[in-house]
């Protein structure tokens, strides 16, 4: 007999659950494996299941909610015999961690596969990424599969049988009286994947940095003991309780920008490590004793101090006289985020609807979805927003930020290792910019 296969579908957004339903009505027997499942999954199709629960031959899940397991409860409670209900808990170890003693992030069952053989000889089988769950069953996710039709002994058939046994092989018999242990299994994996999501690079340091870049201008570069005396919001300095590191880059010339100055530190004539020597408050630096000056933040010439050096800052501006200690250790890449940013999804103007299912009926109710009334948009891309509370100080932090123009920026956090770019360079925006 020859095998066919369809394509579910050329939409991405398009349910299958009346298919399933279809085939579980008509078939004499049923074989169903997913990765993950949640009741919503289990009801769209468990009307064909409660009127013959002998049918099911096996149902294996890898990991699902807690009113999952409750809803395997009602197919035990239809009449499913409980040796056909498996919980594939997948593969850990032991970690040798006394916090974590086991390994939470960890190889699952991932497979998706519904066969469903039928008295005439021939069976259907659903192959792809579809999970038992009301999303991908009822068309709201974007999925992909094929329907495989054709005699119940093609060799495709067989390997689908094969396959579905070694699942059922490598689980563990449902027991009811483990549903709270289940779901925290399925937590911990969740966990540990959020740590894998957010774990930041390990050679990122949180230490805080003044990043001056400056041009050579005339004379002999800085030795160590010499003072270089520049400017700074001084808002910026009473927002940061701990006096941070200051890098001092020379370059001849200067690059057009801070955010290419940043990433050609390498040619730098000179990378000075520095500790602030003196801050000077309400231009209260009238004389002051420096070797150096910088005295624009956007066309940052290093020039010899005549003495006595007598600046004039701009109003709002922080006086800050730093020593050079040597040269800067190492290379590094600056970082220009806190590093636990916040983001808000932006929205397409053209509306989703709720269902997406390529124009066909869903005859399944309606409470199976979450909030199914609400209407979906899609979501084009992601926008940083902040607490309402920090607003007040964006404009700060945007004017010590390398998009704003200035050559002396602020560093949250740096990475050692050479420059691969910097984050947020040349993307930053004052706030209602």
């Amino acid at each position: 007999m020859t095998v066919t296969v369809q394509i579910l579908f050329d939409q991405p957004q398009h349910e299958i659950a009346s298919l399933l339903r279809d085939r579980l009505t008509r078939c004499r027997s049923a074989s169903l494996v997913a990765g993950f499942m949640t009741s919503a999954g289990i009801e769209a199709i468990a009307e064909p299941l409660h009127r013959g629960p002998g049918k099911l031959t096996a149902l294996v899940i890898g990991a699902g909610t807690y009113q999952a397991f409750q809803a395997f409860d009602g197919l035990l409670d239809a009449g499913v015999p409980p040796d056909r209900l498996h919980v594939h808990l997948g593969f850990s170890g032991p970690s040798g961690g006394r916090d974590n003693p086991f390994h939470r992030y960890r190889p699952m069952l991932h497979s998706k596969v519904y066969l469903l053989e039928m008295a005439d000889g021939t069976a259907s089988a659903f192959v792809g990424s579809h999970n038992l769950t009301g999303f991908a069953l009822l068309g709201l996710n974007g999925e992909a599969g094929v329907l495989i039709e054709g005699g119940v002994d093609e060799p495709e058939f067989v390997a689908l049988r094969r396959h579905i046994a070694e699942c059922v092989a490598q689980a563990t018999a449902y027991d009811s009286d483990l549903k709270e242990a289940y779901a925290w299994w399925t937590t911990q994996y969740v966990e540990g994947l959020k740590v894998e999501i957010g774990r930041p690079p390990s050679d990122t340091e949180n230490k805080q940095t003044i990043v001056v870049l400056a041009a050579r201008a005339s004379g002999p570069l800085p030795k160590i003991g010499d003072v270089i005396y520049f400017e700074m919001s001084k808002a910026l300095m009473e927002f940061n309780s701990l006096r941070p590191e200051v890098h001092i880059y020379v370059f001849d010339p200067l690059p057009a920008t801070p955010a290419v100055a940043l990433l050609q530190l390498d040619s730098a004539k000179a990378k000075l490590v520095c500790v602030i020597d003196g801050l000077q408050m309400e231009r209260g630096g009238v004389e002051l004793l420096a070797d150096f000056h910088i005295d624009n933040r956007r066309q940052p010439d290093l020039k010899p101090a005549t003495r006595p050096f007598r600046p004039r800052p701009a109003p709002g501006m922080q006086q800050v006289s730093v020593r050079v200690q040597g040269s800067i250790p190492g290379a590094f890449e600056y970082l220009f985020d806190r590093g636990k940013a916040e983001w808000a999804p932006v929205y397409d103007d053209a509306l989703v609807p709720s269902r997406i299912d390529g124009g066909q009926e869903v005859t399944v109710p309606a409470d199976l979805l979450p909030r199914v009334g609400q209407r979906w948009l899609r979501v084009q891309g992601l926008q940083r927003v902040g607490p309402a509370a920090q607003e007040a100080n964006q404009l700060v932090l945007w004017d010590a930020d390398p998009s704003s123009g200035s050559f002396i920026v602020f560093s949250w956090r740096r990475r050692r290792g050479g420059q691969r770019g910097t984050e947020r360079a040349g993307t930053g925006r004052p706030p209602g910019d």
